[in-house]
């Protein structure tokens, strides 16, 4: 998922918008850059009949290119498409270790519910989750709610530490395509992640940081990343027209010592690790 806060949030203020849920012009994959967004609004609308409830407390300090923070609220998990979540209209305050809100929702279920960070400095993506509470009694799975007429409000508290999108470090080196790129190419991106992603869903709830900018052969690229450990550094593709799920894993950083198997490294707090190549095989898009 990728928002371009000014943009996307000055029109979420104006009249232009609808009960505070994303309607974009086109129904884009979660990671695709949104550019153009148009909303519509109906003015007989009657207010929603249910809403989430939320407490949030805030641990450490907040980056100094934080942009603010918006309540996300996600019917599905993962969304295939930005206007299946909804969203609070402004920033939620960043200056206090507590903070209430509310957001008004129709009667129904939904798998998710999450903090959003947005910077001011780079767009933000599906990295810069800054909350996301998952189920233990259903394999730490994004913890789903419903809202309904007998329950219309459901209430939460959401931890967030604001070292999570603090990233202090970086990881640079250059990717090397064995061809050109596919003429149906729609998203090329590099991920950090802590953890070896075993299941689809770790590749969201596992994310450290990505960048889905690369397009020319070959790319240098440099990734900001929170110091500690990245077991785990892969190049992804993905077609036009394309759900999430229709990723491909097209190239991995690899150990020096063992070919095939994913490199480790160890990212030492404000700093740079440089000389992290990819060889990328344009052959693994085919399942």
């Amino acid at each position: 998922m990728v928002f371009r806060p000014r943009e996307i949030y000055a029109h979420f203020q104006s009249e232009n918008c609808d009960q505070g849920k994303m309607k974009p012009k086109r129904v884009l994959p979660i990671i695709l850059t949104l550019t153009i967004m148009t909303c519509h609004i109906d003015h007989g609308i009657a207010p929603l009949p249910g809403k989430i409830a939320v407490t949030i407390y805030f641990r450490g300090t907040p980056p100094a290119n934080t942009q603010g923070i918006y309540l996300i609220v996600a019917p599905k998990f993962p969304p295939h498409a930005i206007n299946e979540l909804y969203h609070s209209p402004n920033s939620l305050p960043i200056d206090r270790d507590t903070v209430y809100t509310e957001m008004e929702l129709p009667f129904g279920h939904y798998d998710a519910v999450s903090l959003w960070w947005y910077s001011t400095e780079t767009e933000s993506n599906l990295a810069d989750v800054l909350a996301l509470p998952l189920d233990p009694n259903n394999s730490l799975q994004p913890l789903g709610f419903d809202i309904t007429d007998e329950n219309p409000v459901f209430y939460i508290e959401l931890y967030a530490n604001w070292s999570r999108v603090d990233r202090d470090a970086a990881i640079e080196g250059t990717i090397y395509f064995n061809g050109p790129f596919p003429a149906n190419t729609h998203i090329t991106a590099i991920a950090a992640y802590q953890y070896p992603p075993e299941q689809n869903i770790h590749y969201l709830l596992w994310l450290k940081s990505i960048d889905y900018s690369i397009d020319s052969n070959p790319y240098h690229y440099r990734l900001p990343v929170r110091h500690g450990n990245v077991n785990y550094l892969a190049v992804f593709w993905l077609p036009e027209h394309a759900d999430l799920t229709d990723f491909r894993t097209i190239g991995i950083y690899q150990d020096p010592n063992k070919p095939g198997q994913p490199g480790k490294l160890s990212i030492p707090g404000n700093s740079t690790v440089s000389g992290i190549d990819i060889y990328v095989d344009w052959s693994l898009i085919h399942p």
